[in-house]
């Protein structure tokens, strides 16, 4: 049979020029380039997944080993196994899953009382190796620094009868603080904490009731508890009282003195359960004698006291490097009363009031003491006063309702409750 060449030179021409399965093969390259688009995601959302995890895994070993450290006498290498052993059962069902673990590194710093663990680690591809990523590299450096200080906190906190006016008021304080989930549970959770955490309460109202320690502080005279300013008025001075102008005046002293509150004065305490009972049971009354209230929340905490306090209570030295020393001033009205007698809200009491206040303010920010304030539905007036007494702006809350005075406790809380982290 005879070719025709002809017949070949037809069929290229019309090879060459057909357009038929242009589309399979553009759809064929959309599909590669889609498939290896949606395997990169895949990758990199497991990528994603084992950092979250490892993270977690190095904060739970870091704060496992900065308890040991803080409050063991295990040695370095003890504490860094307690590391190493949390890392690895936090990693194992986490990152671990997705990511290999090519090195982790434990450091131990006495000095700032931290645990430091750097990760080496990456998570191979699935599909990534077929656009020539065969691996992710996670940070190499995931460092989790925490720094334990201990923590004490003397709280101010207004009974005063305008806490009763309406009543509610009184209602929404004690949530905010004792309440569920308020600054007690936050800053002393039921589980635990790797740092010593200790709270006082100084109630006050016309007076302090100092309970127990009033006949202590009062030289014998104050029986019933309540106290007032010292002889002298030195009430910015946190030095012990003693005998002479340094006593705390009582109710012999001043026959005509509004009484205490039924509220007193509990000394700095890890005891969650003794804290939320006493705050439940106060009642209102009196009138706002906030310097008085200022004075006490800084007595919790001064070193100085430590000869009146119990031995569980006693507050560390000032600036120790360990410890984080904290005041809180919580009130609802202008500072008006000294002496147990209200002298209104635009009288010289309220002048001299306030000045006390913000002159103990000043003396125990002197101290390294950290002030923390809130004005909750308060004038304008003791406003001014209580910025002045912060540590900074952000320490003041303006609390213009109960649910904003539960919020303010609850930042508080969260902010000196907390390990400090860095990574």
């Amino acid at each position: 049979m005879q070719i025709d060449g002809r017949m070949f030179s037809a069929l290229g021409r019309d090879f060459q020029s057909s357009e038929k399965g242009t589309v399979a093969l553009i759809f064929g390259l959309a599909a590669l380039v889609l498939f290896l688009v949606t395997g990169l995601a895949i990758d990199v959302g497991r990528v994603m997944h084992a950092e979250r995890k490892i993270a977690s895994a190095i904060d739970a070993a870091a704060l496992a080993s900065a308890k040991a450290l803080r409050e063991t006498a295990m040695t370095d290498g003890e504490v860094e196994a307690v590391a190493q052993k949390f890392f690895d059962n936090n990693s194992q069902y986490g990152g671990g899953a997705y990511a290999v673990i090519n090195s982790v590194s434990i450091r131990v710093d006495r000095r700032l009382n931290a645990v430091t663990i750097d990760v080496d680690s990456h998570v191979p591809t699935l599909f990534g190796h077929l656009a020539g990523v065969p691996q992710f590299n996670l940070p190499k450096s995931s460092v989790a620094i925490y720094d334990t200080k201990d923590i004490e906190v003397g709280l101010q906190l207004d009974v005063t009868g305008s806490m009763c006016s309406p009543c509610r008021k009184i209602d929404e304080l004690k949530d905010a603080v004792a309440g569920p989930g308020g600054m007690l549970d936050i800053m002393l959770p039921d589980g635990g904490t790797s740092n010593k955490v200790r709270i006082g309460l100084a109630p006050f109202a016309a007076g302090v009731n100092a309970g127990d320690y009033a006949l202590a502080v009062s030289g014998g005279t104050a029986a019933n508890g309540c106290v007032y300013e010292r002889l002298n008025l030195a009430d910015q001075d946190t030095d012990a009282p003693a005998v002479g102008t340094q006593r705390f005046k009582s109710r012999a002293d001043l026959p005509g003195a509004s009484p205490c509150p039924n509220a007193r004065v509990m000394a700095i305490t890890d005891d969650k359960v003794r804290l939320r009972n006493e705050i439940r049971s106060w009642s209102t009354g009196g009138s706002t004698a906030g310097h008085l209230g200022a004075s006490w929340a800084w007595n919790l905490v001064s070193p100085q006291w430590s000869a009146i306090w119990p031995g569980a209570s006693r507050p560390a030295p000032y600036n120790d490097g360990k410890t984080m020393k904290v005041v809180v001033l919580m009130t609802d009205g202008i500072y008006n009363t000294v002496g147990g007698r209200n002298g209104g809200d635009h009288g010289p009491l309220a002048t001299q009031s306030t000045g006390f206040a913000e002159a103990t303010c000043d003396a125990m920010k002197a101290q390294g003491v950290v002030v923390y304030t809130i004005g909750f539905e308060a004038p304008n007036a003791v406003k001014a006063s209580l910025r002045k007494c912060a540590s900074s702006d952000a320490k003041f809350f303006d609390a213009e309702d109960g649910a904003s005075l539960r919020e303010a406790f609850r930042a508080i809380a969260a902010e000196i409750n907390s390990l400090r982290l860095s990574s």
